[in-house]
């Protein structure tokens, strides 16, 4: 059964537009909220995150009713991610 290869999409990757909706939003956001805004499977934008939180660009808060987490901007000013 043959197979073909696609290329990727080009514009920002799913890495990108997370940290871009992060940014826009400084008081935090959901995973739940960004798979939906970003039309990506939670799966997908939670490795995402697990990476922007362990580079320190994004921080991660449970939420008041120890219910849900909310990813925030890791510092106010803006971030350049190679």
């Amino acid at each position: 059964m043959p197979f073909t290869i696609i290329a990727p999409t080009p514009g920002l990757t799913t890495r990108d537009r997370i940290l871009e909706l992060i940014l826009t939003h400084p008081e935090g956001i959901t995973v739940k909220r960004l798979s939906d805004r970003l039309n990506r499977p939670i799966s997908m934008v939670q490795r995402c995150l697990k990476d922007l939180t362990a580079l320190k660009i994004v921080r991660a808060k449970l939420s008041q009713d120890n219910k849900q987490w909310i990813y925030s901007p890791a510092v106010s000013n803006s971030v350049k991610i190679d």
